[in-house]
């Protein structure tokens, strides 16, 4: 397991500045509000089955919400995106690959921390043998879904200089923002190191980084790609900086409106033909 998230870090800024705390859980980031549990998040791809069963999302990639069974009909009437996970059914699940999944997680988030809030799970008191048994299958678990990202080198610092950083960088994963979840996209795109990418510059490689996954359409995602070029925190870059990513990701064409253009052509062609 990466050692700071990777993918899902944005969603960090959605909570409280005070009284979070996040530790290690299940192969993935729990988040507790004080002593509540109100967020796991996990970004291990490659896992669809379980008991036999195949599902049409990666179980263990996105966003968790413990929540008391008593209240899933609430939240699943207000976010039916959400579903109660195959494995850990008691937290309702959003997949990194949902449609909106940036909006939707910062709209749940958003009901998540407000005071008095439904959202979450107080974790129950166990005995030392039942905590000594759970301890040992939660290692079980992160075992089994751990990704194979070797943590044993230590990452770049935020306090090198940027020119240094990136002439030292040979992989992508040497960047900062970037772990191996994005290196996998990266090599995707074509973009198989790190000097390939600053050779491109954020906007040429942000272009062909949304060719292979339309999902990699949005400004956070923009954010990391500046940061990886200047060594800094995503949400670390100047206020110029990210109104720059946003005026871009915006004048990009979404998937819905490719498909959109490329329908009114084909129409288009059909009714020139059609008068012919």
């Amino acid at each position: 397991m990466a050692k700071e998230p990777q993918e899902l870090k944005w969603i960090e800024s959605l909570l409280p500045d005070e009284g979070v705390r996040r530790k290690a859980m299940f192969g993935g980031f729990a988040y507790y509000l004080a002593d509540k549990l109100v967020l796991v998040t996990f970004e291990t791809p490659g896992y669809r089955s379980y008991r036999n069963q195949t599902y049409d999302y990666e179980l263990w990639y996105g966003c968790m919400f413990p929540l008391e069974r008593e209240h899933h009909e609430k939240a699943l009437k207000q976010f039916p995106e959400l579903t109660p996970h195959p494995i850990l059914p008691k937290w309702l699940y959003l997949p990194l690959d949902t449609e909106g999944f940036d909006d939707l997680a910062s709209e749940i988030m958003a009901q998540v921390i407000r005071p008095h809030s439904y959202w979450g799970s107080f974790p129950k008191a166990k005995s030392k043998k039942a905590k000594s048994t759970k301890a040992k299958s939660a290692k079980a678990n992160a075992e089994k879904i751990s990704t194979k990202i070797d943590t044993r080198k230590p990452r770049l610092f935020s306090d090198e200089p940027a020119e240094s950083v990136l002439q030292s960088a040979q992989k992508i994963s040497d960047l900062k923002n970037l772990g191996a979840v994005s290196e996998r996209e990266f090599l995707k795109a074509g973009i198989k190191t790190a000097p390939k990418f600053i050779q491109l510059g954020w906007k040429k490689a942000l272009v062909k980084l949304i060719k292979v996954n339309p999902k990699n359409r949005h400004s956070i995602f923009a954010y990391a790609l500046i940061g990886a070029l200047t060594n800094k925190e995503w949400n670390r870059i100047s206020d110029q900086e990210k109104q720059e990513a946003r005026e871009f990701v915006k004048s990009l064409p979404s998937a819905k409106g490719k498909a959109k253009v490329k329908a009114k052509a084909k129409a288009k062609t059909k009714t020139t033909k059609r008068g012919k």
